[in-house]
């Protein structure tokens, strides 16, 4: 892989990871003196939590089962704070054997693409007229509750969509299904956890599948709140969850969803955030404005892959393969030349590498599924 980019990429994790580290930081300050006494409720707080326990389904708005008291939601958010300090420490401890095929990478990449895609979507649907409605109410008044909303979304909804609609399903798949067990991109453990925590997938058609109907669900799942404008944005942000999901785990894409919610809430002042200033805003808005002029290089980075991808295809060689046990490199036979030549993982650089079919092949270090030209 290009070490420029690499670097490039680098620098973007790191941006990341601390403006993460700084909005888990003061998120932790402000749950401890608004929502740390839970027996405190008569500060008001409690009456403003009249939110439902609810499941996303492929429809615009969410079914909603029970409604817990205060103390729940209060604790819960006290749970979810300290999930992701863990989920940083994991992430960072798994960035060390190989950063290019660590979760970090990954994030940094998706944040840039992510948001830069999303600002060329929201100028096109208000240039037609159809701008994209949001639910968060402005000013110190509404805080609290915005402040709960935005900061229980990343673990909330990863457990209801990316779970539900993609561990419960590939486990079920894999471990009882006919097809399933003799499926090439079946993972070599199957562990019952992996239903929730995820990760070690690879992106075979089953992966494919469960990833874009939960993408669609999770997209239309946001039109009740925001408004049907919101659907395709939602839905792009769906797909990069989705990978982190089946690449990584559930730490990787609740990171991913809360510092997509949270920093604009927390870092500024524009919504009321007790412990948002000047300096905190400013810094938010050079790294929003750096991590949009990364996402054109990404994009572009990406859209070179898959020209590449293109052309190799149309200018490939036919060849027969010959495969060998999947712990040993696999080795090419050429019609034009007799000579064999190691197959190795375009992604990672593994020449430890599975034979699928014909010219089709999975790395087991990254899961990078390739072809060989």
């Amino acid at each position: 892989m290009n070490k420029g980019y690499v670097t490039f990429i680098g620098v973007l994790a790191v941006l990341w990871l601390i403006t993460l580290i700084l909005d888990v930081m003061m998120t932790a300050a402000i749950y401890s003196s608004r929502f740390g006494v839970i027996a405190n409720v008569t500060s008001g707080v409690g009456s403003q939590f009249r939110t439902p326990i609810y499941v996303i389904i492929g429809l615009p708005e969410a079914i909603g089962l029970f409604f817990p008291p205060y103390y729940f939601w209060a604790v819960w958010i006290g749970i979810v704070t300290v999930a992701l300090a863990i989920f940083i420490v994991i992430s960072i401890y798994k960035t060390i054997p190989r950063f290019e095929n660590s979760a970090l990478y990954r994030i940094a990449e998706f944040f840039a693409l992510n948001l830069f895609l999303s600002e060329i979507y929201i100028a096109f649907v208000q240039l037609i007229g159809h701008p994209i409605t949001p639910p968060i109410q402005t000013g110190p008044a509404h805080f609290v509750y915005n402040f709960f909303l935005l900061t229980n979304a990343g673990l909330y909804e990863e457990l209801i969509t990316r779970v539900i609609y993609i561990g419960i399903p590939l486990f079920i798949y894999y471990a009882w299904s006919a097809h399933g067990k003799t499926s090439p991109s079946r993972p070599k453990k199957l562990p019952w956890w992996r239903i929730i925590w995820g990760g070690g997938y690879k992106f075979g058609k089953p992966e494919i599948i469960v990833l874009i109907i939960s993408s669609i669900i999770f997209g239309i799942a946001h039109a009740g709140s925001w408004s049907i404008s919101k659907i395709p944005q939602a839905a792009l942000g769906g797909v990069f969850l989705g990978v982190l999901f089946l690449r990584f785990g559930l730490y990787a894409d609740v990171l991913f969803h809360f510092s997509i919610d949270s920093p604009g809430l927390i870092l500024t002042n524009i919504y009321g955030s007790p412990l948002g200033s000047v300096a905190t805003t400013d810094f938010y808005s050079i790294v929003i404005l750096i991590f949009l002029g990364a996402g054109l290089v990404v994009s572009l980075f990406y859209l070179l892959e898959v020209v590449k991808v293109f052309q190799s295809r149309k200018g490939r060689i036919p060849a027969t393969f010959s495969p060998t046990p999947a712990s040993s490199p696999q080795i090419y036979q050429g019609d034009q030349n007799t000579r064999k030549a190691s197959v190795v993982c375009p992604k990672c650089g593994s020449k430890n590498v599975t034979f699928f079919y014909d010219d089709v092949y999975r790395c087991d270090s990254c899961g990078t599924v390739f072809r060989k030209s």
